[in-house]
């Protein structure tokens, strides 16, 4: 049976965000991260980014909606919506639980970075927290809300899924024999003249899943269009692709004007 700790304050207090402005120790490496979210006065951070740059192993039980986060001798235990954490096998409670947005899992970065024994520090005026940890530095910045944009220039369920289609048919162009025809009313020329270049788009996945939440509005005229892969692709379940395409709008319209990709080990989106 597992030992029930109750330590609200402790936790509490690994998570207040300190008024300093810069990590106590010089890093090698500095990475930027602009999607951090501050929820009752606690930073969030996707959890991709913990496996990427906190060298520790991430599983994700789809079933029980459990995250396991391991490094050496340290695991703990987080599951969505909950604020009970199982840290190598005590339980704490913390101010904040993980939770799902814009179709990622997100973890309370102050406590999950300080247990793998990062250095974390808050700048209050620049909105960013840095956390670092061997020879690494991220620089998470807290993202803006949501952009509010007049519903007649809001992408509709039709265009986002028009989206998605077209940008799963640019994965192959070898069967595709007027290019700028096809795409033109949804990919800018810029776009398409770089799927040209490089024959399709990186990766040849077909990305099927479109949540609610996968568009997001940087300002009145552009926007992201989020995916990943599910359990079902074909790099599941040791690895997680996601796709971001860049959206600007036109003279006509919302256009595809760029996508980017990251495969990301062990850590897969529910």
């Amino acid at each position: 049976m597992f030992k029930k700790i109750s330590l609200t304050m402790l936790a509490a207090s690994m998570l207040v965000l300190p008024n300093f402005s810069s990590s106590s120790f010089a890093a090698d490496t500095q990475i930027t991260i602009d999607s951090g979210i501050l929820k009752n006065n606690r930073v969030l951070i996707p959890l991709r980014a913990v496996s990427e740059n906190l060298g520790a192993d991430v599983k994700w039980d789809q079933q029980q909606k459990t995250i396991t986060i391991t490094k050496e001798n340290t695991e703990m235990v987080l599951t969505i919506n909950s604020k009970k954490v199982m840290l190598n096998q005590s339980e704490i409670l913390l101010d904040v639980p993980a939770e799902l947005n814009y179709n990622s899992t997100y973890v309370p970065a102050r406590f999950v970075s300080q247990t793998l024994g990062a250095d974390v520090n808050w700048n209050q005026q620049a909105s960013q927290a840095t956390i670092t940890l061997e020879g690494k530095q991220l620089q998470v910045t807290i993202q803006k809300p949501q952009v509010q944009i007049p519903n007649a220039k809001k992408i509709t369920d039709k265009q986002r899924q028009l989206f998605v289609n077209k940008l799963n048919e640019a994965t192959d162009l070898s069967s595709i024999k007027q290019i700028r025809a096809t795409f033109s009313p949804y990919f800018t020329d810029k776009f398409i003249n770089e799927i040209i270049r490089s024959k399709g788009l990186k990766y040849d996945l077909k990305f099927t899943t479109v949540y609610q939440s996968a568009i997001s509005y940087t300002n009145t005229n552009t926007a992201k269009l989020s995916q990943s892969s599910g359990p079902d692709s074909k790099y599941a379940p040791n690895e997680t692709l996601y796709r971001t395409a860049k959206l600007v709008y036109t003279s006509k319209g919302w256009k595809v004007d760029g996508v980017d990709f990251s495969l990301v080990k062990e850590v897969l989106n529910p």
